[in-house]
């Protein structure tokens, strides 16, 4: 039966605070919206709309201008640009390509082809004229281009290396190996050594490498080429790089270390990398790139015979640049638009704004409690006469309060001595039946002490003079209401039932506050007939002497997890069953007396069982009471 009246009350407990909690939520909801639209029918909103309605087309109409001359000057330096890489592009292209032709036509000279095929029946002092005629038509094909840095013949047959700087070595194993792998000259005619750039012609190209008689390598100027491509860039902070497509070399107009951008995520953020060795992927153009967050102008031209890309890029605010006429134009536009906008909102604030402030502030003293702020105006117009009815409004206002905190100070009494009326009828109705097992057995001593019991416990809660009492009087009828329940549970019950400190005593609580949270011990937590029972009660004061905490526990086993949050957040939404819980009947009586900081606490105690702690506040104790604690 217990069981069943707890989970219908639980029950109730939770629809109601799901209720409460909605509708809390929906009035906040509503309050907000409230505010927005309270926002946008004033007066403020009202001119920013109008302001907006006059500065937005001046606004619009220099944006787009500053938006086409920005674009216009932008295109006209892209194309500049494009056609300078072009140009180059161009020049590169036919250079290279003298340079593979003479390559080409040295091949067939007689002297090279005398030199590798018969060097081992040649005397010394031939092979030593062919050597020297060799290396003068290699200066002179050093000098046919400032592209070349040097021209080197490695012959197969006597084992050594005719360069242009007058020096014969022996082969480079390494250097002649790598120099000469075949290559489709007009398509991709650049090798790489020791990072170094050549172009080279071995002979024979077909057949094993072992059968190469000899090879023309011609080392290519990286210093020059940069020197060319720096005339292409005329900005510090853009630059202008050439490369393959697979990106096996490259030449800046910069030294390593001096740019900011790499070559290479210009050209993979522009797809101009080869995937494989057969594609090569052919393009130009110009676009807008972003590198670390800084947009760049790119103007870029491939070259199919030669397997190379040129790039130039320049930093977009750098092509901008020009563009700060407009720009001061348009800071002008914003600056005498902003003065028009003060010149008139001060207007406005001397004619309507300041008047509704005073209004607005008045309203919010009253909003605090302040109705001893009435407005004085001077003035003859509309907002003298909202001032005189304000004025009258918070006349009417102080004799409505009046009548209605005296109302509700009536009305808090009456709940108060309802409040305490609420008493579990079943306690009388099992004291009578105590009363008659032990008179039905001649008990004569018990029925005395037990009558005696029951009368102080009816006498104490039917005394409804005073509302409040000394703490020791509180204890003293609970350790009544703990005696009667000795004889209903027959020593089942252990009780720990200490006495506070002597100042505690005499602090002054409400009534009926301490009956309830063992009554609930007694009918909620020790429901086993089978097992002992523990009550324990403590006392405890707070560090700084303000707040005295009363508990009540049990070792119960009724008490599930899932049930503690519920009873918690009855509590907490003031919530209260149809037939009013000694638990709640104290919290609610508390809260009404002291706020919201006072009230019942419940937690899962140590003994297993629920604690339930009486939070009061301590306006004051003795003074000799608070030197004791401190000498403590």
């Amino acid at each position: 039966m217990i069981e069943e009246k707890t989970s219908e009350r639980l029950d109730l407990c939770r629809n109601g605070a799901i209720f409460f909690r909605s509708r809390r939520a929906a009035e906040k909801r509503g309050r907000g919206m409230n505010r927005f639209r309270n926002m946008m029918r004033s007066i403020f909103a009202k001119l920013v709309f109008a302001f907006m309605i006059v500065l937005i087309p001046l606004y619009a109409l220099s944006l787009n201008m500053n938006d086409s001359a920005s674009r216009s000057v932008k295109d006209q330096i892209t194309a500049s640009l494009y056609s300078r890489v072009q140009f180059h592009m161009d020049s590169l292209e036919t250079d290279f390509d003298r340079i593979i032709r003479l390559e080409q036509e040295f091949v067939n000279d007689a002297d090279l082809t005398k030199l590798s095929n018969s060097a081992a029946i040649m005397e010394d002092f031939d092979k030593t004229i062919v050597i020297n005629r060799l290396r003068s038509r290699l200066g002179l094909l050093k000098t046919s281009n400032p592209y070349i840095l040097s021209v080197g013949i490695s012959i197969a047959s006597i084992d050594r290396t005719l360069s242009t700087d007058n020096i014969i070595d022996p082969i480079d194993p390494g250097a002649f190996r790598e120099l000469s792998q075949p290559t489709n000259r007009y398509v991709s005619p650049f090798l790489t050594y020791s990072d170094r750039l050549f172009i080279s012609v071995p002979y024979p190209e077909i057949g094993r490498r072992e059968d190469q008689q000899f090879v023309i390598a011609v080392e290519i100027d990286k210093a020059e080429i940069r020197r060319v491509l720096s005339r292409l860039s005329d900005n510090a902070e853009g630059g202008v790089v050439l490369f393959d497509s697979r990106l096996r070399w490259q030449v800046s107009d910069r030294t390593q270390g001096e740019g900011d951008i790499d070559a290479a995520e210009l050209a993979r953020g522009l797809g101009l990398l080869a995937v494989s060795e057969r594609e090569a992927s052919g393009g130009s153009g110009y676009r807008t790139v972003t590198v670390d967050g800084t947009p760049y102008i790119v103007a870029f031209e491939q070259s199919s015979s030669l397997d190379a890309t040129l790039l130039t890029y320049l930093p977009e605010k750098v092509v901008l640049g020009s563009l700060r006429k407009y720009r001061d134009g348009y800071w002008l536009l914003s600056i005498v638009s902003a003065i028009v906008v003060v010149l008139f909102s001060y207007l406005i604030y001397r004619l309507i704004h300041r008047p509704l402030r005073t209004m607005v502030v008045a309203f919010r003293k009253v909003e605090h409690g302040n109705l001893d702020a009435p407005i004085v105006s001077r003035n003859r117009d509309e907002f003298s006469y909202l001032y005189s009815q304000y004025n009258s409004m918070i006349g009417r206002l102080k004799v409505l309060i009046h009548e209605v905190i005296e109302h509700q100070y009536r009305v808090r009494i009456s709940e108060l001595k309802q409040l305490q009326l609420q008493i579990n009828p079943h306690f009388l109705y099992n004291s009578f039946f105590i009363i008659y097992r032990m008179a039905k057995v001649h008990e004569t001593e018990n029925v005395m002490r037990f009558a005696k019991y029951l009368g102080r416990y009816y006498q104490y809660i039917t005394h409804n003079s005073q509302q409040e009492v000394p703490l020791t009087e509180e204890l003293e009828f609970a350790r009544t209401y703990v005696e009667i329940q000795k004889y209903r549970y027959a020593g089942h019950v252990e009780i720990d039932f200490p006495d506070p400190p002597p100042w505690v005593g005499r602090i002054p609580v409400p009534r009926l506050i301490l009956q309830p949270l063992l009554e609930n011990c007694y009918e909620h937590g020790l429901t086993d007939p089978e097992k002992d029972g523990i009550i324990a009660v403590s006392f405890q004061v707070s560090e700084h002497g303000g707040v005295l905490t009363i508990g009540v526990e049990d070792n119960g086993d009724s008490l599930e997890d899932a049930e503690l949050p519920r009873l918690r957040q009855a509590l907490d939404a003031e919530l209260e069953p149809p037939e009013s819980t000694g638990l709640f009947n104290v919290h609610r009586r508390l809260r009404i007396k002291f706020g919201n900081e006072s009230g019942v606490r419940l937690e899962r105690s140590q003994l297993g069982g629920l604690k339930a702690e009486v939070v009061l506040p301590l306006s004051s104790k003795p003074q000799d009471e608070k030197d004791r604690v401190e000498e403590e």
